[in-house]
Parts: structure tokens; C-alpha cells; sequence
């Protein structure tokens, strides 16, 4: 939710209220790190293929650098950048709800004990 309140931030700054930029940017570097740590357990799942999938995970965040890039040029289009920042408060608000209901409620074990199921 860190991270949606970040972005929305954004969404909803001006010149005006370039101030709110400042916390906007907090959310977002906080939210973003939380939000990789809850899901990084996902490779625990995948026994011994475990190192490729956090290390997907972890490229994966690494390269959401690049996604600023691409809303620059865009902006630079003439797109707004409240629209874009909506959208990407939409993606985020997507993998709130995902992280809520798709993952377990506790820690995935490592290495799995026999018989454990998830879902």
C-alpha cells in the first residue's frame, strides 16, 4: 500500500504542490523494497530451481529503474504524467491484492517439508 500511496502521490502532484513529492518518493523506495521482500519466498516453492526464480525476482526489480525511463519518453510525448502514474497505481493496486490473497498467511518453509501443499 506503500507504494500505491507513492505513486498516487505523484498522480496527484503539480508545480503547486511539488512538495509532495518528497514523501512520494519515500513511499515508493519503501513500499517497493517490502514489497520484494514478502514475495521473495515464492522461490521456495520451486525446490531446487529456488536461485533462478529469486534471481528473476530480483532482476526483475532491479530493471524497474528502466520503467522511469520509459515514462520519460512518454511524457515527452505529450502523454501526462497523472495518467501514467495512475496507471501504475493500478499495476501496484493489482499486486496488492495479489500478495493479499494469493500468498500464505506465514513464511513458505526451505527446504519444503514432505507433504506440504500450498493453496
Amino acid at each position: 500500500s506503500s507504494y500505491t500511496i507513492g505513486t498516487l502521490l505523484i498522480a496527484f502532484s503539480s508545480a503547486a504542490t511539488a512538495i509532495m513529492l518528497y514523501p512520494a518518493l519515500t513511499f515508493i523506495s519503501v513500499g517497493g523494497i517490502l514489497l520484494i521482500l514478502t514475495n521473495m519466498q515464492i522461490g521456495n516453492l520451486f525446490g531446487k530451481h529456488r536461485s533462478i526464480i529469486i534471481t528473476l525476482y530480483n532482476g526483475a526489480f532491479d530493471s524497474s529503474s528502466a520503467v522511469f525511463l520509459i515514462i520519460k519518453l512518454l511524457y515527452e510525448q505529450g502523454l501526462s504524467l497523472g495518467a501514467m502514474f495512475f496507471f501504475m497505481s493500478a499495476c501496484s493496486a493489482w499486486h496488492l491484492v495479489r500478495t493479499f490473497f494469493l500468498m500464505p498467511r506465514y513464511h513458505i518453509p526451505y527446504p519444503l517439508p514432505p507433504g506440504y501443499t500450498y493453496g
